[in-house]
């Protein structure tokens, strides 16, 4: 369904995602998860032909055999939409505020040819499958009539609208609250097709995938299915990642990774961790190449 190869994405002379591979099947959920800025949404936009400008993307992606990078922007768009779709963190700044609720649902069909008595209809149907209370009466409504968890579930339905072949969602429940939150991640795994799920809550992505991989300083340090890496880690950022995440009992202090991450630019040659690493030596300066079989990993000290 989707291939990415060798994926770099660049600022000028920075580097900020750097030879991204995986692959995603047909109905497979996979989770990108890692702190922010080690460069989950970039890889995210580069694959929708989103990036800022200024921002390029190299390498090789695509979906069901059609390239996806270094196209003309002409074909990107009969893509987007489409075949590939996405939701966003934020709703409030993806939606129009000046456009009625249905009308939005219906735009991203008729743009890729369908009839706006159809596109209507569709709508308030996709409103419904979506759980949106009246969806005929939602879909007169402006996005500031709704409440955040419904704008999510609106952006869900304008995803969606096209039947698309692959969805990524970026971070999409964060700003919710937890029973909202357990109601949208229901959903999506109810309704998506293939998908791509980024993240940095460890949580969300065990509830919704069946694969992940955790990127740090633009790189896939670690991958393999979500029951593995989450109970064996082997990249020492995966080990950290997890033991910050459990719970731990009162008065005791919960363990971190010591330091932050750096800004772009600014990561470490060779392992990209190896400033927060109290394991790194010597043959860290070399940078480790991601090796293993269904479960991988980059680091030349692995756990367990």
């Amino acid at each position: 369904m989707l291939t990415v190869d060798g994926l770099g994405v660049r600022a000028g002379s920075t580097e900020l995602v750097r030879e991204v591979s995986f692959a995603i099947g047909p109905g497979e959920r996979v989770g990108l998860i890692g702190e922010s800025g080690s460069g989950k949404s970039l890889t995210a936009l580069s694959l929708m032909g989103l990036l800022p400008e200024g921002v390029t993307a190299t390498g090789r992606a695509t979906l069901a055999g059609r390239d996806l990078l270094g196209v003309p922007e002409r074909r990107l768009k009969r893509l987007r939409g489409r075949d590939l779709s996405m939701v966003f963190q934020e709703p409030m700044t993806a939606l129009n505020p000046l456009m009625r609720i249905g009308a939005q649902v219906a735009e991203v069909m008729t743009l890729h040819g369908r009839g706006r008595r159809e596109a209507r209809a569709r709508a308030v149907e996709l409103l419904g499958r979506v759980r949106l209370p009246e969806p005929e009466h939602l879909a007169r409504a402006y996005p500031h009539q709704l409440s955040g968890g419904q704008r999510q579930r609106v952006m869900l339905a304008i995803a969606l609208a096209n039947e698309p072949e692959l969805l990524i969602c970026d971070e999409p429940t964060t700003a919710l609250d937890v029973t909202v939150q357990k109601r949208m991640l229901d959903l999506i795994a109810e309704v998506a097709p293939a998908l791509l799920f980024i993240t940095h809550d460890l949580a969300v992505v065990a509830a919704v995938c069946e694969r992940v991989l955790v990127m740090y300083g633009g790189r896939v340090v670690e991958s393999g299915p979500i029951r593995e890496v989450f109970t064996r880690p082997r990249h020492r950022y995966t080990e950290g990642l997890l033991a910050a995440s459990r719970l731990t009992p009162r008065g005791t202090r919960l363990p971190t990774i010591s330091g932050g991450v750096p800004a772009a630019g600014h990561f470490p040659d060779g392992c990209v961790f190896r400033n927060r690493c109290p394991h790194a030596d010597a043959q860290c300066e070399t940078a480790p190449a991601l090796t293993g079989e269904g479960h991988a990993h980059a680091c030349r000290h692995p756990a367990g």
